[in-house]
């Protein structure tokens, strides 16, 4: 890192500017800028131990090509963290890079950047989901992660600028149930949809990922959308944008449902047998996705199925993360339900609250 910044020093035509000014704009930052050389965070201790700690090394520019074999992208970027959230995947850890900060969402300003970025600059608003799946040099596969924590170091192409519509805690809880929505939606069941009779059904649509899966089949033009949850959540559900709503208590999707009268089945829950059972209600040419269970042994003929994980595309999102801003911006995208909300110091708590199920929507965590 000093040597390309001793190259920008060199390099400079006379009169030059002032040896600080240089680096500023190099992207490096200061102590007197406020930032040391530790910072809160919520670690890994091993992989089922995590603590809140004061004394986490601030992460460094470069750091992510260092470490990772399939980091790609020219450009990180160095972030103070303002928001970010729990999701399910967030609280387990694997056992390597001991201790390491957890985390994937993030929203955040822009404080450093490498000099190869081209977007992003010191700043910016922008949000993000930087659990990527990602391998070390000897093949073994782990995550980015570091939303947790003060300061966190993210590639160029995994932050987008989050719209003013949006707060930075409501931000914090978009990036990965929105992602991890549109390219189930976009990318495995043909939306936008041209035809307008499409009927969408969502399961398990008081979630997260549900959250989003039902606005944004709204925004992508489904004619009806379907979808489960308990009966205390289905206003909720309907204020999303769902036409119908299925009581899990009360009644079965599959029984309720007439065969061949569904077009897409976005399972967020992952119950087992769910993708056989969907393949009676599925139209011909009709698309199953799951993000969480199993594929059908006996697939319907016609009818496409997908089991995809969101981390595996997460090295360069800024393109989707573009367009759902855009979406949040015009009020067809946002977090209406963010409950509960944490500071850092209390991330066990929210823990807790997420292993016990039944979260309506997000829980957030304010990084002060």
């Amino acid at each position: 890192r000093l040597e390309s910044l001793s190259l920008i020093i060199d390099r400079m035509e006379r009169p030059r500017l002032p040896c600080a000014l240089v680096l500023l704009c190099a992207g490096w930052v200061p102590p007197a800028m406020g930032l040391g050389t530790v910072m809160d965070g919520f670690v890994a201790e091993s992989a089922t131990r995590f603590r809140y700690s004061q004394e986490v090394p601030v992460p460094a520019l470069g750091s992510l090509r260092r470490i990772f074999a399939n980091v790609t992208d020219t450009c990180e970027v160095l972030l103070r963290v303002r928001a970010t959230s729990v999701n399910p995947a967030d609280r387990h850890s694997d056992g390597y890079r001991l201790p390491k900060v957890l985390g994937s969402d993030v929203s955040g300003d822009v404080i450093a950047v490498e000099p190869g970025c081209k977007r992003l600059k010191r700043r910016d608003r922008v949000w993000g989901d930087i659990g990527a799946n990602a391998f070390f040099p000897n093949g073994t596969k782990t995550k980015e992660l570091g939303a947790y924590a003060t300061y966190a170091v993210a590639l160029e192409s995994q932050l987008g600028r989050f719209p003013e519509s949006l707060g930075y805690l409501e931000a914090a809880t978009l990036p990965k149930v929105s992602l991890t929505s549109y390219k189930a939606l976009v990318w495995y069941a043909g939306a936008p949809w041209k035809n307008n009779d499409t009927v969408v059904l969502v399961l398990g649509g008081s979630g997260g990922t549900g959250t989003v899966g039902i606005q944004l089949a709204k925004a992508y033009g489904a004619a009806e959308i379907i979808t489960t949850t308990s009966g205390a959540n289905a206003e909720y559900c309907r204020s999303l944008g769902a036409d119908k709503v299925i009581d899990y208590h009360a009644s079965n999707w599959w029984e309720a449902l007439a065969p061949g009268s569904v077009d897409v089945v976005y399972d967020t829950v992952g119950q087992t047998g769910t993708a056989d059972r969907a393949m009676g209600i599925l139209r011909a040419n009709g698309s199953f996705v799951t993000i969480a269970g199993s594929l059908s042994d006996h697939p319907k003929e016609g009818i496409q199925q997908h089991f995809f994980i969101n981390s595996d595309t997460n090295l360069a999102n800024y393109d989707l993360l573009d367009e759902l801003s855009e979406l949040a911006s015009a009020g067809k995208l946002g977090m209406p339900s963010i409950n509960g909300t944490y500071p850092l110091s209390e991330l066990s708590k929210a823990f807790q609250q997420s292993a016990g199920g039944h979260v309506v929507g997000k829980i957030g965590i304010v990084v002060d």
